[in-house]
């Protein structure tokens, strides 16, 4: 937004240029001045319009659905997770188990020879 305030200013600063008699261009005080003023309250404006209709965006029956939804769907993909990870630590004990009851049928069988 303040690019375009900017880009605005100095195209105006380049329209309000006036040839003077030695043939080089110079701006006129009066209509640059005005040209900023009316270049910064259009962005005002501009700015008012735009956060009026983000707050009503934001206060509509759909943002709701989307925001509620949003929650709901977190709190599955928490669940998910944590139901995930559980099944994946009872996987890792099994295997711990297996890989110590390995180690020692391997000790007993060095301990034969």
């Amino acid at each position: 937004m303040k690019r375009l305030t900017t880009c605005a200013i100095v195209l105006l600063a380049f329209a309000c240029m006036q040839k003077q008699p030695d043939g080089s261009y110079r701006v006129t005080d009066t209509a640059t001045s005005d040209a900023a003023k009316k270049a910064h309250d259009d962005a005002v404006k501009t700015g008012d319009q735009i956060k009026k209709t983000t707050d009503d965006i934001g206060k509509s029956d759909a943002a709701q659905k989307i925001k509620n939804g949003s929650i709901e769907l977190g709190r599955g993909v928490k669940e998910g997770l944590g139901q995930a990870a559980q099944k994946a630590g009872a996987g890792l004990q099994k295997a711990g188990k297996k890989a110590e009851e390995d180690v020692k049928k391997a000790d007993a069988k060095s301990d034969r020879h």
